[in-house]
């Protein structure tokens, strides 16, 4: 069993899109990874448009060939696994399977939103529609979203739909602003966050070593915990097994 951090959320892949601009960059984000005890980095790039998306599946695929005869002749232990970051909007009511495009073909699929136009009725609608496929919906950084930080208590209606959330590693240390710092803390308090990810860009900027990150988490969140999220439950993925989140408070609570 894979002893070192698994990340489920990456942007590594290189010329596919906002992510990594050069094959050079990837192995220096997948080396960056592999120094910094992440055992397994899933490359996930951001599938927006559902026209393009067999294109996109055959390109990524492509890349992750030779990305991992790369890493093999290097000697690399680094584990890749593969996925996409699925941008969901009312056209995701036109697709009819999804299993190509989720994490590790798990039964798992990492979504995103609109960081502000979206509503919590729209995610619980796009949701319930993802679900009906068998599939379990993650949400990607869900303490980014506009709504979640108008109303905190969304998480609680979401996780009882059978929502499952993954945060950002820089969030609990203030990489992307206080408010996101404060949700992302109360949903590791509260258990609500089911998985964690480095959603690396770039090797110098939002990176993919995690543990820098972790070592500036505040003193209340117990390593337990880190490594719960960042160790055992990505193996539900891996596995594609059940996994049954146990919640310790409600967030309308904190």
């Amino acid at each position: 069993m894979n002893e070192g951090f698994i990340d489920i959320h990456s942007h590594s892949l290189w010329g596919i899109d906002d992510g990594a601009q050069s094959f050079a960059e990837t192995l220096d984000m997948c080396e960056c990874a592999e120094e910094n005890e992440t055992g397994v980095l899933f490359v996930t790039p951001h599938l927006i448009y559902w026209n393009q998306a067999e294109e996109l599946l055959d390109v990524r695929d492509a890349k992750v060939e030779r990305l991992c005869a790369e890493l093999e002749e290097a000697d690399s232990s680094l584990i890749i696994k593969k996925g996409f970051e699925i941008l969901c909007d009312d056209d995701v009511f036109d697709v009819k399977y999804f299993k190509p495009y989720t994490l590790n073909e798990s039964r798992y699929i990492l979504i995103e939103f609109d960081f502000f136009k979206t509503t919590e009725d729209d995610v619980k609608s796009w949701c319930k529609y993802i679900q009906s496929f068998g599939i379990v919906p993650i949400i990607a950084h869900p303490e980014r979203y506009g709504f979640v930080i108008d109303d905190i208590s969304s998480l609680d209606r979401l996780s009882d739909s059978g929502v499952l959330f993954q945060i950002n590693a820089g969030s609990p240390a203030g990489v992307f602003g206080d408010n996101e710092m404060d949700v992302s803390c109360k949903m590791l308090e509260a258990g609500y966050v089911d998985f964690i990810g480095s959603d690396a860009h770039r090797v110098n900027v939002r990176n993919t070593d995690m543990l820098s990150l972790f070592e500036e988490y505040p003193y209340a969140i117990g390593k337990e915990e880190l490594n719960k999220i960042a160790k055992i439950t990505p193996n539900y993925i891996l596995d594609d097994k059940k996994y049954v989140p146990q919640r310790k408070k409600y967030m309308q609570e904190l």
